[in-house]
């Protein structure tokens, strides 16, 4: 696909170890369903604070509303939730999923931040932990959200594995015992997931055109990457705030492919290509606000594993 040979330049650089949507032709969809229904309610308080180790470990099979949810849930369905992707650019390969997030989902998200300080966003290195401001490249504020911060939290990480079919527990750090109970075929127990970082633009702060991957050090074993990017909506109705990607290939036009914001909307798009290159036309920017604000999360997942 790429022409590049990577397996000479990065010997130790293998195929991504999860599976990746097709993307055959514009507008082509697939459909995945999860147990993750919407929150239609929000639970009471006391039934929000912070999921405990114990919790986080559990057998999701067994234990699945192991704080007596399903109450504040959808019941459509059988509380099984059916989630569309659309295929919005085969190079690089972008995805829309409509409703992912609920309102009530939504206003969760954003109350916490009200709770919390926004820093300055930052720009990453190559391991993921150098992040550096650069106020030319990238203008926003931003804080970070951890998965067992909340139930609900916790649910949109098992709703986003099951949207990129990978297992749940790799998307949190795992007990003893776990990666083989669950037939893991991974070395190690941490997380496969940032974060959920929570971005906030107001009028004209962008993000200019960026990759959220950079080339891993030929030291590191695995040469551990992000995988996909995960972006999920938080308001609408704001002038400017589109998400491109301005190396899209297509036969009708040499513009960008816009992505306006939604409420409740994510977007996929992976990092990586097939053979485990780094995709180069993945890269994509924040257009500038030019009316209102805009909220967002994102989710970015890593092949072999977060470094």
């Amino acid at each position: 696909f790429t022409g590049r040979d990577w397996l000479s330049l990065y010997p130790h650089r293998s195929k991504p170890i999860y599976n990746m949507w097709p993307a055959d032709f514009f507008g082509q969809q697939h459909w995945v369903t999860t147990k993750e229904s919407h929150f239609i309610r929000e639970p009471p308080e006391d039934l929000l604070g912070k999921l405990t180790k114990n919790e986080m470990h559990r057998d999701r099979t067994i234990h699945h509303d192991h704080r007596q949810l399903d109450q504040y849930r959808s019941q459509e369905d059988e509380m099984m939730l059916n989630m569309t992707l659309t295929v919005l650019s085969v190079a690089p390969r972008v995805y829309e999923i409509q409703n992912f997030l609920s309102h009530v989902e939504v206003d969760h998200i954003v109350h916490m931040a009200t709770g919390m300080k926004l820093s300055i966003s930052t720009t990453s290195g190559s391991d993921g932990h150098d992040r550096r401001r650069d106020e030319t490249t990238r203008t926003s504020r931003n804080s970070w959200v951890n998965r067992n911060r909340s139930p609900i939290m916790d649910s949109i990480y098992g709703r986003a594995a099951d949207l990129m079919q990978i297992d749940e527990a790799l998307l949190r750090s795992r007990g003893k015992g776990e990666n083989e109970k669950f037939g893991l075929n991974v070395g190690h127990t941490r997380t496969n997931a940032e974060e959920l970082q929570l971005v906030h633009y107001d009028v004209t702060e962008q993000y200019t055109p960026h990759h959220d991957f950079s080339y891993p050090s030929v030291r590191l074993d695995g040469q551990p990457a992000r995988f996909a990017t995960l972006l999920l909506y938080l308001n609408e109705g704001m002038e400017g705030g589109e998400t491109t990607f301005p190396r899209w290939k297509n036969a009708h036009t040499k513009g960008k492919l816009k992505v306006k914001p939604e409420v409740g909307k994510a977007i996929l798009f992976y990092d990586q290509l097939p053979d485990g290159n780094m995709d180069d036309l993945s890269q994509h920017a924040a257009e500038p606000v030019k009316k209102g604000e805009k909220w967002l999360i994102n989710l970015w997942t890593w092949d072999p594993s977060f470094h």
